[in-house]
């Protein structure tokens, strides 16, 4: 399927989506990629059967060279998977990082999308984040805004809070 037409990319995600059906618990497609994971290494053998079969019997094809298989670790969709964690790749914390400051509505949106990709990292994101939030709600001459003290507090808390190198554990059930 060509990618040029604009509900091509939904089209085909729907279509992998339906593929794996059955495999939500070892299997998580986004668009064109797969990941698949599991616990034990002849688990993942199997699993990774499962999932080469039904992309076989869908006559879809895929590139060796993109693949990368048995993996201790893997980065996908900004964040790093592996050994039961999953942490912010380092590319996007040092773009938070190394975010400037500034006093836009353009660039304020910027950096809370950024930092709100990752909230899910930093306990109480929203509370943190609530004055830079408030402050798109003002009006404002040529969408620059006044930046006070709780602006800066917060800019700064959610980039220290991000820079710390959060890590999110898997639950373990047999506690």
């Amino acid at each position: 399927m060509p990618f040029g037409p604009k509900n091509a990319p939904y089209e085909f995600s729907r279509m992998v989506a339906q593929l794996l059906e059955t495999c939500e618990d070892f299997a998580v497609p986004y668009l064109d990629d797969i990941a698949v994971f599991s616990v034990m290494f002849q688990e993942h053998i199997k699993h990774l059967e499962t999932v080469l079969q039904r992309i076989q019997q869908a006559s879809l094809t895929i590139k060796p060279s993109k693949c990368k298989f048995a993996q201790s670790q893997v980065k996908y969709l900004g964040h790093i998977f592996g050994q039961g964690c999953r942490r912010p790749s380092e590319l996007k914390i040092e773009a938070v990082k190394n975010f400037p400051t500034q006093r836009t509505k353009t660039d304020i949106r910027a950096f809370l999308g950024l930092a709100g990709y990752y909230s899910h990292y930093i306990p109480m994101f929203s509370t943190i984040a609530a004055p830079l939030t408030d402050s798109l709600k003002e009006k404002c001459r040529k969408g620059i805004v006044q930046w006070t003290e709780d602006c800066e507090k917060a800019f700064n808390s959610l980039k220290q809070a991000l820079s710390s190198k959060p890590v999110l554990q898997s639950p373990d059930y047999n506690r």
